[in-house]
């Protein structure tokens, strides 16, 4: 894909992609998007983020086996589109990125509220460099497993991974209905 600079550009070209080259990521363009991730605003500017980048095969394999569980159990009760897709280990880079728990122990809206935003920024970013991602969270069904293999403590939540890496084919703007679809004005107006 084309890096886009002009943020509205930015934002009407970014897509889902789930299907890349082989061709490596180098650090210094992982380290930008990691940046703006941590640029990100989060609530009560707690900056409660924590990214695990994993290039290991072995790693990225055995997260792809749990995750295909997790998508083989969520497929049988909800059928969805067949898509053009490669296992999350075809990705050359995969981001999971990871949020503190509130005291409380219990994750919410709050705790997304902190984490997602980065997780946009870190998107945009990376769609602005020309490179590919999409936000799976698929994992959360079989949380466990996955903060075993990444050795993620108590305290944390894995809230997505991110693969990350050059799409395998030229991505047109994203579709959407157009605004008055979704927007209402001074009450709900269904």
């Amino acid at each position: 894909m084309t890096p886009i600079t002009d943020a509205h550009e930015l934002f009407r070209h970014q897509r889902a992609v789930r299907s890349f080259t082989d061709e490596d990521v180098p650090d210094e363009l992982v380290d930008q998007v990691l940046t703006a991730a941590i640029h990100a605003p989060s609530g009560s500017n707690t900056q409660p983020w924590h990214f695990i980048v994993v290039r290991d095969p072995n790693v990225k394999q055995a997260i792809n086996e749990v995750y295909e569980e997790a998508r083989a159990t969520y497929s049988a009760t909800r059928p969805s589109p067949d898509r053009e897709r490669q296992p999350l280990s075809a990705a050359p880079v995969l981001i999971v990125a990871c949020v503190n728990t509130p005291a409380s122990g219990r994750a919410g809206f709050q705790t997304g509220a902190s984490i997602y935003p980065s997780v946009q920024n870190l998107m945009l970013a990376a769609r602005a460099l020309g490179l590919g991602t999409v936000l799976t969270t698929l994992h959360r069904r079989r949380k466990a497993q996955i903060h075993d293999i990444l050795g993620i403590p108590d305290h944390i939540e894995s809230a997505a991974i991110i693969p990350l890496g050059w799409p395998d084919r030229n991505y047109g703007p994203n579709r959407r209905p157009p605004l008055e679809r979704f927007v209402m004005r001074d009450r709900w107006n269904p």
